[in-house]
């Protein structure tokens, strides 16, 4: 099953501002029998892996000696009680780091763009409203991801909210707590989410761009 979902990534590698990232994503999901898209996207290493640490990257040859080493990287999931979203300060929550890694580095940037992980509860009542709509990625205002190894009991899975990023000072961030990081393909589906929400550029919005220049 992760040989699909390889596939899938291969696909997306390329795409940016455009639906079309999107569109391969929906079509992946609309195209697994509804009672294979949560074992799909629920299995080890789908959509997240274990916290990934420069040391170990670096023992494995995977980055040279002279890159930028890293703490956190984007997409990496996160607890922390210094996070704010419109002034208020949000506490006992977790959190995906939307920033890219690049600005994850000391003194790179002031702050970060989190975005905060709603768990999902066994018992709400529209939980398969719920986790049908996330699982074949029909809103951008969410996305799918399993549940995380210290989630309670009664959590069986989490999205990912889009509306509303939450703000960190990047010092502060390097105090979270890290909890697991995105997969290959769970990084590319977030890229691809976040930029659709951010930067999507739409036909008519090209034409008017073009005659105001």
């Amino acid at each position: 099953m992760l040989e699909e979902l390889s596939k899938l990534e291969d696909q997306l590698r390329d795409l940016s501002h455009n639906q079309e990232a999107l569109e391969l994503i929906k079509d992946f999901a609309n195209k697994l029998k509804k009672q294979d898209r949560q074992i799909i996207f629920s299995a080890e290493g789908s959509l997240i892996i274990k916290p990934i640490f420069h040391q170990d990257m670096l023992e494995k040859g995977l980055i040279d000696d002279n890159e930028d080493p890293f703490t956190l990287l984007q997409g990496d999931i996160v607890s922390t009680d210094s996070a704010y979203l419109c002034g208020e300060r949000l506490k006992g929550m977790k959190f995906a780091i939307a920033s890219s890694t690049c600005d994850l580095v000391k003194n790179r940037r002031e702050y970060v763009a989190l975005l905060r992980l709603q768990p999902i509860i066994r018992e709400d009542p529209k939980i398969n409203a719920i986790l049908g709509e996330l699982l074949k990625f029909q809103s951008t205002q969410r996305m799918y991801l399993p549940r995380l190894d210290n989630d309670p009991p009664d959590v069986i899975a989490n999205s990912i909210v889009f509306d509303g990023v939450v703000q960190i000072r990047l010092e502060d961030l390097f105090l979270a707590t890290r909890h697991a990081s995105l997969s290959l393909v769970g990084w590319r589906i977030f890229g691809s989410l976040v930029r659709t929400i951010m930067v999507r550029a739409g036909d008519s919005e090209v034409k008017m761009r073009s005659q105001s220049s």
